[in-house]
């Protein structure tokens, strides 16, 4: 059935790209006008709609074009939040990722396999209920086997791989070599050339982005696992393919303390011996003024409390830091004076409440009110 939409522009034209209206259900959707294209990958996406990537609810070819109508995704593009000086903390920039690799992977699942070749910020949607989208499927094509080099070079500098500026044919090492840029940029606000990550995670996005097509992962199924390798937090993410069935990070670990989030054995040591001198400390407090007895061990808790509270702010548990923005500082020692600056905020306000305790159960009244 053909769309009808009306003529009026409903947002803004660029590129091509206008935003129209169905004149019967009032649906808005993208209208496209592309002159550089492939028409059998957007008949496949008609055909074959990917979980993650826009409907296509119509295309026409004429004139050497393709007027394609389709899904529109509301939300803001990862472009948008990374130039408003926003990062992402490892957690979160993990769980976009591992969310682009799923899209990925619906598209090399395909037969022949479907290579997006311009995976970027700007291509990338966070929807208000926090899922990813990924646009753009102008460069996309089909994997020819036994090609030698790409006729066309399409990309963008510095997401694009060598091999799409004519060292070699696109394969779908060629979306991995863009997703670790991205992940590198989510996490640092530039590319690999001018900083990578430390750790572990730096050793996955030099894996991605190694020059040769043959030392980057495999596949996007094998990104996935080594994203997933030794993490303790929950990303949501899954996808289901023939043979094989796959749930990125358990949930369990979603609320595990600082310290043993990632599973790693000296991680979970040290976090174990801060927790044990911590404890240590709060059975063994003694406060000036108060005896033994029912009013200290309220007062002991009241620490307890408090101490924990500071404990798991500054290890940022369930990404507090994220909820006050403060993940999103770009420089790291404006980032350390904020956190060491709420946690002596939290110091006063503990000592504050251990003296009200006291001072409501019938300690410290005469000396201080």
């Amino acid at each position: 059935m053909r769309l009808s939409v009306t003529s009026h522009r409903v947002g803004s034209s660029f590129h091509g790209v206008t935003l129209v209206q169905d004149t019967t259900s009032g649906i808005v959707y993208v209208k496209k006008i592309l002159t550089i294209y492939n028409a059998e990958v957007y008949r496949t996406l008609k055909n074959h709609p990917v979980p993650g990537i826009p409907e296509i609810i119509e295309m026409i070819e004429e004139d050497d074009r393709l007027i394609v109508i389709e899904e529109y995704i509301g939300g803001q593009t990862l472009r948008a939040i990374l130039d408003n000086g926003n990062l992402f903390p490892e957690e979160e920039a993990v769980r976009i990722v591992e969310q682009v690799c799923v899209i990925i992977n619906d598209l090399h699942s395909a037969d022949p396999p479907i290579i997006h070749r311009d995976i970027k910020p700007s291509n990338i949607i966070c929807t208000p209920d926090g899922s990813i989208r990924l646009l753009d499927m102008n460069a996309a094509r089909k994997v020819v086997t036994g090609k030698s080099e790409d006729t066309q070079l399409i990309g963008t500098v510095g997401y694009a791989a060598p091999e799409q500026f004519g060292f070699g044919a696109s394969t779908v090492q060629t979306d991995i070599y863009a997703i670790g840029v991205l992940l590198c940029e989510l996490m640092t606000g530039v590319l690999p050339k001018e900083r990578i990550p430390r750790g572990r995670i730096g050793r996955i996005i030099r894996k991605c982005t190694r020059l040769d097509p043959k030392d980057r992962y495999k596949s996007v199924r094998d990104l996935l696992d080594a994203l997933a390798a030794g993490h303790g937090y929950s990303t949501g993410v899954t996808y289901s393919s023939p043979g094989r069935s796959y749930s990125g990070i358990k949930r369990k670990w979603k609320y595990m303390i600082p310290g043993y989030r990632t599973g790693s054995p000296v991680n979970i040591l040290i976090a174990t011996s801060v927790y044990a001198f911590f404890l240590s400390v709060v059975i063994n407090l003694q406060v000036k003024d108060i005896p033994p007895g029912i009013v200290l061990w309220a007062v002991r808790l009241v620490f307890l409390i408090f101490g924990l509270g500071i404990l798991f702010f500054t290890g940022n548990y369930l990404n507090i830091w994220d909820r006050l923005r403060i993940s999103r500082i770009r420089n790291p020692l404006i980032r350390l004076f904020v956190v060491l600056l709420i946690d002596a905020v939290l110091v006063v306000a503990m000592v504050f409440a251990m003296v009200l305790t006291a001072v409501a159960m019938g300690v410290y009244k005469s000396k201080y009110f």
